[in-house]
């Protein structure tokens, strides 16, 4: 197999952390199904990857949509294949204590967070299986740490990162591997929605992320199966404890 036969879907690839990987496999070689809920966004998107990308496929919706989920899996197996699954497509949801969480809205983010990317990779995983094939998982330190005000957020995150340290085991027979990637702060529309208001200047911009994903790419799946990494981190240290 080829560099330039390599395929590649990324959730959520219209802006943002997304469009920084999406720009990082298309410089690469992949060819990409990119996934997002603005149309117009994801077509400037689409315009600038296949500067590079042997070939650029757009699916638009929203990704709790069983369609666009059908759609983005057709795209990459009428591109002849897929190598590498990115689910970054994600949802803040409100802020604030959980004792006034509106606990209803839970049924919104747990089908955006949890639900939408376990729904991709069922189906991605034949496609995966047959390239030896990558899912990378967005998450957050929220994940992990008890930040007030971002515990409905943190629960999701928490939720994904138990379900992708059990697919990366129950997958290994497949030949497919998962890893959970946290990016850390960054100058993003998400994060500024965590903090209306304020001034977010001092997060670095999503592209400080590029030679993680650089090293993530360049190693064996098996290598990476299972692990937690962190993506502003340098060299060794971008691993992190279970």
């Amino acid at each position: 197999m080829t560099e330039l036969e390599r395929i590649a879907i990324v959730t959520g690839a219209s802006r943002g952390l997304g469009l920084v990987i999406a720009r990082v496999l298309a410089a690469r070689g992949y060819s990409l199904v990119a996934g997002g809920r603005d149309r117009d966004a994801l077509d400037a998107a689409a315009d600038l990857l296949s500067r590079h990308a042997p070939a650029v496929a757009t699916v638009a919706g929203d990704i709790t949509d069983a369609q666009v989920r059908a759609n983005l899996i057709d795209a990459a197996r009428q591109l002849g294949g897929l190598d590498v699954l990115v689910n970054n497509a994600s949802e803040l949801g409100p802020m604030g204590p959980l004792l006034s969480f509106d606990v209803p809205r839970l049924g919104r983010l747990f089908p955006v967070n949890v639900g939408a990317p376990l729904f991709l990779m069922q189906l991605a995983a034949p496609l995966l299986g047959a390239r030896r094939g990558l899912i990378v998982n967005i998450t957050s330190d929220a994940a992990t740490a008890a930040y007030p005000g971002w515990g409905p957020y943190g629960a999701t995150k928490a939720a994904l990162e138990l379900l992708t340290r059990t697919l990366a085991s129950e997958l290994a027979d497949q030949g497919v591997s998962a890893v959970l990637v946290d990016p850390g702060d960054l100058r993003t529309r998400m994060h500024q929605e965590a903090f209306p208001g304020e001034d977010i200047s001092d997060r670095p911009l999503p592209e400080v992320t590029e030679p993680f994903w650089n090293w993530l790419f360049d190693q064996d799946p098996e290598y990476v199966r299972g692990k937690r990494f962190s993506a502003q981190e340098k060299n060794a240290r971008w691993l992190q404890p279970a």
